[in-house]
């Protein structure tokens, strides 16, 4: 059986203490940069990303598309947060 960790995440927000939110809010945003990185320069991340073109296209719209998705999670974290009157 296989669980969506990150979508369960999303849904148990206001169980989480604030010092997680945070933690969560800084460790996606890691994530986005490493995602960010990887389109700036995705031979540094894939030696065969000269070689298999055809993979090209799908690789930078899979990280643009996580990027979204981790974008989304920050602001429900923020979102949160704001209801406790805390600040990120």
């Amino acid at each position: 059986m296989n669980f969506d960790l990150q979508l369960f995440s999303e849904r148990n927000l206001k169980n989480q203490t604030s010092n997680q939110l945070r933690k969560g809010i800084r460790s996606l945003s890691k994530r986005i940069e490493e995602h960010f990185a990887k389109i700036a320069n995705p031979e540094k991340y894939y030696s065969d990303w000269n070689v298999e073109k055809d993979k090209q296209a799908g690789r930078i719209g899979h990280w643009q598309h996580e990027i979204k998705k981790f974008a989304e999670s920050i602001q429900s974290r923020i979102d949160e947060l704001a209801k406790r009157g805390e600040q990120p």
